[in-house]
């Protein structure tokens, strides 16, 4: 059989996956769906050299295994870059882009042919080794097997913001940011948002001057961390699938805790963690606290996380949903926090617009955000309201969910019909339409699995994903 391979998606996990497909020996054609240039995405090509990756060289790779090629990337170019060293992310962009050029001009040599349609799918039909991709402007594409390698393309909007979203003066995102560079310099903004879109935001536009007031339900920032790297191997994952093995309450969600908890505590040479971590509940003054720790090489937690992010994502896809929304509620904080914790440079930078009077963090958030011809009223809870020029939204995306109408179609976006249902991700990344179809060939990788993987952002589980798949398709070949 030879396969011809759609990869909806265009970014570095679409990236990926084609990089492992180029391995697979039956396949005759790769045919990409995507809007915009192979290899980009919006966060990555974002703000030049301020903006910086949230993770180290070291797990930023189209290849999950091995050393980091970013890493050989940059050293051929003449980078002086180490593998803890947290980059520019448009030279992420760059070696997606020319990994993409690379290895498409190598499968063509090889016989693959290799296309891209400009659009977006939004349906899928037919079945298994006949599928029909159906495009938002009526074409369609036909495949034997179909990857969903989506990122997030939809902000998420508050509930406040929904009747609104069309304002003149709101940015329902914050990339690309050079739409932040055109708030003019006087400008007083509100962004919705702690997490690590909103720091992008706050860092571009307190650079220029501009007086900006952070706020989120949690009212808090991220931890900081000075690297983020694969150095440790102590099979959480595997001890947290025993844990779980007869499910988890409360209870037993909370005691995946302590390996974590001895790991770190073996890695600061036996010393007690609480001293390592910072109690304080004012946003500012817990930014400078951990600041302070991360500069005094205070962190033995930071070189838990990847193999706390690949503990995670073995353990838990296995598990029946009800068990993964309880560990995942249990954690959710810790995770928020520390998982995607900011470079020690982004803190610094946040902290100085902090000292100088440019930066605040809200308690909580608005109760209301009211427009007006000037810009907008916002009452917060204690009832005081302030007049804001600008509100920049920062709550993340939603990517495109994957719901099967009743005629068996698989919609990308929102359900196109009453009586929808979500499609499932299976444990080995396919995605299943329901009992009444035979086994798919179409898989999730990246943020499109996040029905089913719990940490996802993060390239590194989207080539592991890209990994899996491409093994797959290569073993069935090897089989038939």
């Amino acid at each position: 059989m030879s396969r011809k391979v759609a990869v909806i998606g265009g970014g570095p996990a679409a990236v990926s996956t084609f990089l492992h497909l180029t391995r697979v020996r039956d396949i005759a054609s790769v045919c990409f769906i995507a809007p915009n240039d192979i290899g980009c995405a919006p966060a990555f090509g974002s703000g030049g050299p301020m903006l910086l990756c949230n993770t180290s060289v070291d797990v930023t790779s189209l290849r999950p295994d091995g050393t980091s090629e970013l890493l050989s990337y940059l050293a051929a170019r003449g980078w002086p870059v180490h593998r803890e060293d947290f980059v520019p992310r448009y030279l992420v962009t760059q070696y997606a882009r020319e990994s993409y050029l690379r290895h498409r001009a190598a499968a063509e040599r090889d016989g693959v042919k290799v296309g891209h349609v400009r659009g977006r799918a939004r349906s899928v039909s037919g079945h298994p080794g006949d599928y029909r991709i159906g495009l938002e402007d009526g074409t369609a594409v036909d495949a034997t097997d179909v990857v969903f390698a989506l990122g997030g393309a939809v902000p998420r909007l508050p509930a406040s913001l929904r009747a609104t979203a069309t304002a003149p003066r709101l940015l329902t995102s914050p990339y690309p940011v050079r739409r932040l560079r055109a708030v003019p310099a006087d400008a007083k903004v509100l962004v919705l948002g702690t997490k690590l879109s909103a720091i992008d935001a706050a860092l571009t536009l307190c650079r220029a001057g501009r007086r900006t007031v952070m706020a989120s339900p949690s009212g808090r920032l991220p931890a900081v961390r000075t690297r983020l790297c694969r150095d440790t191997a102590a099979g959480l994952g595997r001890e947290w699938e025993r844990q779980l093995a007869d499910g988890a309450d409360g209870a037993e969600a909370a005691a995946m805790a302590r390996p974590l908890i001895r790991l770190i505590r073996t890695l600061s040479g036996g010393e007690p963690l609480r001293p390592r971590l910072s109690d304080h509940t004012d946003a500012h003054e817990r930014l400078r606290h951990e600041t302070q720790l991360a500069e005094a090489g205070q962190v033995p937690w930071q070189d838990t996380i990847a193999e706390v992010i690949d503990g995670l994502n073995h353990a838990l896809p296995d598990q029946p949903e009800p068990v993964r929304r309880q560990v995942l509620a249990t954690h959710r904080a810790a995770m928020s926090r520390y998982i995607s914790s900011i470079p020690l440079d982004n803190a610094r930078r946040l902290l100085s617009h902090l000292d100088a009077g440019l930066l605040t963090v809200a308690d909580g958030c608005p109760e209301r955000i009211d427009p007006h011809p000037d810009g907008w009223t916002v009452t917060w809870p204690d009832g005081r309201t302030e007049h804001i020029d600008w509100v920049v939204c920062a709550t993340g995306f939603q990517v495109p969910a994957l719901s099967v109408a009743p005629d068996g179609r698989l919609h990308i976006g929102e359900p196109a019909a009453p009586g929808a249902r979500a499609a499932q991700v299976t444990p080995g990344l396919r995605v299943h339409r329901g009992p009444d179809h035979a086994q798919e060939r179409m898989w999730a990788v990246g943020s499109a699995a996040g029905t089913r993987v719990p940490v996802v952002n993060y390239l590194r589980a989207a080539a592991q994903h890209a990994r899996d798949v491409g093994r797959i398709l290569d073993a069935e070949a090897t089989a038939s």
